[in-house]
Formats: structure tokens, sequence, C-alpha cells
């Protein structure tokens, strides 16, 4: 039994009568369908991709035809990219303008014609042709050509100046749609974002209201300029992504010819698609179309065109950027190893910081002396005085993290470490007492204070052991006076020497300022409110605590970096739920943000335009949000 296609080509002529047919043979298992002149049924139609599709022989008088590309067919009027049928039913399968219907032939052969669907209304040569009978085509385009531009240009730009006291603006005919709600108060003030006739919206225009600034003082001076240019909401602040000269560089072309040259040209032409006005596009039309005499609503906001996204400019970045310290991120798969940044000095005016791979155990200088191992054990010491001070205290049993890291008001981060909070329960600052009996602290973290209200201090306390309750006073430290109470008190067994990194320079004390981190990565977010986490809430997977990524229970000094790498978070990201119940995506977007460094990017929409006006702003700050 032959294999074999016998195809027919039906084209029907210009001028009528009997059609042309046009058969050949193509034997083989498999032949091909595209708009490729190779192509074995050559379907010249810009509707047919090059290599569309293939057809083969799936047995006895079946054949299997699926797509190579993207875009599909129709088999008998049901679009699809792959179908097994039999010829023994006269299937028809359409490719843009073309028909080819199936039937069996002899020998087990495939008979295929091929015929164009013709259009009912044929063009006559005169459409061709300029010649008219009443007026000339030619005449005719170039009467257009320029009442156009009279009409639509110089018209306009005569009127603009005696014309902008009334209510007609001839430029308006120019606008391709309405603003969006959060810029609709600018709809009368083109110049605000046009600011250069027939220069495309730059970069400036949009950063003059939108551009946080360094401080509080700067951001505040943005606010007010758009709130007393008559925005009714308050615009979001949004730092740049990079210096607009590395973005350009970074950002590759695209792949195709055309898109390529026609890229350089609106470049040349200073129409970039890396501007602000690139990916968020104003005047456009609402997509839901209106019911009469009824207005579509208009968005909230200007819509988003993602243009490049991030894994298009990280690919290759350093064969762009050649100086670049960024690593290539190609996918979440090649994602480099976390390089937190690390105090590699001690704190001061000016503390140095590095970023270092975790996989060489780096140590930061942040002035502190805390095992964290002691702290945590169960069976020690500070278990025992943590039981000892009661639940009336906090405390009652042995420590946990959550007993000193205590969730900040978003519940995605902690709030800050401070030592009259978290620690003065059992590392007491008290020194002596007043003549009422009560006690008093050193002032904690103002060094000369200290060492000014110990020096002239007479004896406050009698001969005891160094192991007492919290709250009280090391009397052996200050048995000694004067200079010699504040000596003890930086010396060893002294209430400061335990915690910080003390040396002496004569009589002189010297303390290693204290700095902890509060975030390793400065520019990737990390959400602990998540269940999976180890936030409220059920998990997925369940049961996950803090020495899960952090080995806080092992680390015997304050300098270890207890973060743990990227390879913690390829346990779940990136994973299906064949491979753990707490599968998550890999997406870029889950801990980075193109406008602000080091939050996550929020989601379409987010925050609501209501939320934004200038009223419920005060009221959000009042409340201390």
């Amino acid at each position: 039994m032959a294999q074999e296609f016998h195809l027919k080509l039906i084209t029907q002529r210009a001028t009528g009568g009997e059609p042309i047919i046009r058969e050949r043979r193509v034997a083989g298992p498999e032949i091909s369908i595209g708009r490729a002149p190779e192509s074995d049924i050559h379907l010249p139609d810009l509707a047919v991709d090059l290599h569309h599709a293939k057809l083969r022989f799936a047995g006895s008088g079946r054949v299997v035809l699926e797509s190579v590309a993207d875009a599909g067919f129709a088999l008998n009027g049901r679009p699809t990219k792959r179908v097994e049928f039999n010829l023994s039913g006269d299937p028809v399968a359409a490719f843009g303008e073309y028909r080819l219907a199936f039937a069996a032939g002899d020998d087990g052969a495939a008979v295929i014609t091929v015929t164009r669907e013709e259009h009912e209304d044929h063009p006559g040569p005169s459409i061709f042709s300029l010649k008219a009978t009443v007026f000339g085509r030619r005449k005719m385009a170039w009467v257009l050509g320029v009442s156009i531009v009279l009409l639509c240009l110089i018209v306009p730009l005569a009127a603009s100046g005696w014309l902008s006291h009334v209510k007609i603006h001839p430029d308006q005919q120019w606008s391709s749609g309405p603003l969006s709600k959060a810029h609709a108060f600018l709809e009368t003030d083109c110049k605000s974002c046009h600011v250069k006739a027939f220069v495309a919206v730059q970069d400036e225009a949009c950063l003059s209201c939108h551009k946080a600034g360094p401080d509080a003082v700067t951001q505040a001076a943005t606010l007010d300029r758009s709130r007393s240019g008559g925005s009714p909401f308050e615009p979001l602040l949004i730092a740049e992504h990079s210096p607009h000269e590395k973005l350009r560089r970074a950002a590759p072309l695209p792949d195709a010819i055309g898109p390529k040259v026609g890229a350089l040209i609106q470049r040349a032409v200073n129409h970039p698609t890396d501007r602000c006005a690139s990916c968020h596009i104003e005047h456009t039309k609402p997509e839901v179309t209106p019911a009469a005499n009824v207005k579509a609503p208009l968005a909230d906001k200007p819509t988003l065109v993602v243009v490049q996204d991030c894994e298009s400019c990280h690919s290759q970045l350093k064969m762009r950027l050649g100086k670049t310290e960024l690593i290539d991120t190609p996918d979440w798969g090649r994602h480099p190893t976390f390089r937190p940044l690390i105090m590699t000095s001690a704190a001061g005016p000016k503390p140095t910081f590095q970023r270092l791979e975790l996989k060489g155990l780096p140590m930061e200088r942040n002035g502190l002396i805390f095992p964290h191992k002691m702290h945590l054990d169960p069976l020690g010491g500070v278990a025992r005085q943590a039981i000892v001070l009661g639940k009336a205290n906090g405390y009652g049993a042995a420590l946990q993290c959550a007993s000193c890291h205590a969730p900040d008001a978003s519940g995605k981060g902690f709030r800050p470490i401070e030592m009259e909070k978290d620690c003065a329960s059992c590392h007491s600052l008290a020194f002596a007492r007043d003549t009422n009996g009560q006690l008093k602290s050193l002032p904690h973290g103002e060094l000369q204070k200290v060492v000014d209200t110990l020096a002239g201090r007479p004896p406050a306390a009698t001969g005891g052991t160094d192991r007492q309750r919290p709250g009280t006073i090391r009397p052996v430290v200050f048995i000694a006076t004067g200079a010699g109470a504040w000596r003890a008190t930086f010396s060893k067994g002294g209430a400061c020497f335990d915690c910080h990194t003390i040396t002496w320079a004569g009589d002189t004390v010297q303390m290693a300022p204290v700095k902890l981190t509060q975030r390793y990565m400065p520019r990737g977010a990390f959400d602990h409110s998540v269940p999976e986490h180890g936030g409220p809430g059920p998990s997925r997977a369940g049961g996950y605590e803090c020495v899960d990524c952090h080995k806080a229970t092992i680390s015997e000094r304050s300098a270890d970096v207890l973060i743990p790498d990227v390879a913690k978070c390829a346990s779940c990201h990136g994973k299906t739920e064949t491979q753990t119940k707490a599968a998550d995506d890999a997406d870029c977007t889950t801990c980075h943000s193109f406008h602000a460094p080091g939050k996550s990017t929020p989601p379409a929409g987010h925050p609501p335009l209501e939320t934004l006006k200038w009223t419920q702003t005060i009221a959000r700050r009042g409340a201390g949000d």
C-alpha cells in the first residue's frame, strides 16, 4: 500500500471561465504546509506562517494534521492545533483564505484539494488605474493631503493663540482618546505633559510629579506641587530603576529585523520605546463598548503595557553593560546565589559595606556580642532565668525567636531590636537607688553620659554575688568609687562588658558602635507574613518555623549572617505541587519591583485610586500608616 499524497491545486481565472487545475504527487509519510516557497503545500497568505503545519499518515486511511507554529487552523469549522482524522469523512481544513479538502484515493493515497476562498466582489481593472471619468485620483490625493495639513495642523497652530480664551480648542482633534481618572484634571492642560510641540512626552515631565526624592522634605515638595496643580489624588512616587543611559544600553533590541529597524528609527527621531510613556499609556479607548447615549467609564490609571520583561534585559546584561556588577539572571533556575550587603568595618560615620556570597560564611562587624545559641538553649541558664521571670513579665518558658523579634506594623518584617524593651528584662541597667529607694538606670546608647554619670557617683551597693535578678544592681561592680566605678562598668563583670566590644586607651574607654542589620537584601523583598514563611494562618505544607531557614540555634557569634541562600527559596519556588505541597511561582516580580527597589511588584490596580484622595491620605498619615 503506497503512502503518498495526491495534491490538486485549483485556481480561479481572473477573467472567469474554467478554473486552472494543477496536480502532483508527493511520496513519503509526511509533508509540510506553510507560506514558505519550499513547503510541499505552498499557501501564499499572510495569515499563514512560513512553516505552519505538517501532515503525516497515522495508519490505514488516517492522517494527523498538527501545527508547528503558535497559530493553529480550523478543521470543519473548529479551531485546533492538532487533530487525527479519517480520510473517508471528507474533512476540510482552513488555513487563512485557503481550504484543504481531504479524501481517500486509490491504493491508500490521500487526495488533497487546495482551493482559495473567493470574495463575491472582485476588483475591476479600473481600481488600479489613476484615470477617472470625473476627478483624477492623483489630483484628489493632493487636494485631500493639503486639506488635512491645512485643517489639522496649520489652522490649529495659528488659532491656538487667539482661540485659547474660548471653549473651542482646535488641537483637540489630535487627541487619540480621553485621559484616565488619575490624570483627568490635566485634560485641558496639554503642556503639562507635552512640554515641547511635536516632541513625545519625556520622562522629565512624568518625574516632575512622580519622582521619589532622596529625603522626606523633597518628597513633600513633590506632593505639594502635584496638589497645588489641581490633582485630586496623591501621586505614587517612584524611584528610577537605573540611570536612563544605562537602561537604554541594557534593553535589547527586538530579534526580528523589522521591529529592530523600527526601534532604531524611533530612537533617532527622539521617540524611544524606553520612556515612562512607553509602558504607561494614556489616551486609550475604553475596552467596554458603552450602551446608547452612555459614556464609557474611564480607566482609573494609565494602561500598563510591558515593553521589556526582567529576563530580556538581565539575560545578557554583562554583554551590553560591561562594567556592571550585576550577575546575569536569565531565569529562576539560574538565579545567582544571594550576596547580602554586610558591614565589614566597625560601625561609625563611614562604615564599609560589601556584598558577599553566603557560601563563603561571611562575618559582619556589628559591634555586639550576642550568642544566639546560648539564648535559645532550652536547658541553659538563660532559659532558667526566663522561667523565673514568669508569664507576668512576658516570659515563663525558654526563649524563642519571637521572644525578641516582634513583627512590625505590616507583618512583613520585624521592628528593630531595642535594648530597653527587648534586653533589659535580663540585662539590667540599674546602677543605684535614689533617696526614695527607686532604681536609677544608666542612659543606654550614650557612652559619654554613662561615663559622666558614673565618674562622680558615691558607692551605692553592698556586697553580694554577680547573679542577681533582672532590675537589680550588680554589687561587685559598684564597690569602687569615682573613676573606678565607671571603669568597672566597662570591664569584665560590668553591665556593658557582656554585650559590647570594649577597648581601652589608657584611662579612656572605647566602645565599638553598634549597628544591627535590618535588611541584608536591600533590593529584594521578603514577606514574613506569608504562612509558608512562618506567618500566621494555615500553611500548605504546615509547620514552618524560624529555625527552618535561620540557623540561630547553632550560632555562637553575633557576627554570623543568619539568612538562607537561594537554594532554600528554590525548595518551594519554581516547583510543582507534585514536588512539594508548598509549590509557588518563580516570577521575578514576587521579590523585585521595577520602580521600588527592595519591594515586590504590587498587583495591577494597587493601590485603588480612591484611597489616593488627599483627604484619605491625610487621615491615613494621621493614623500612623
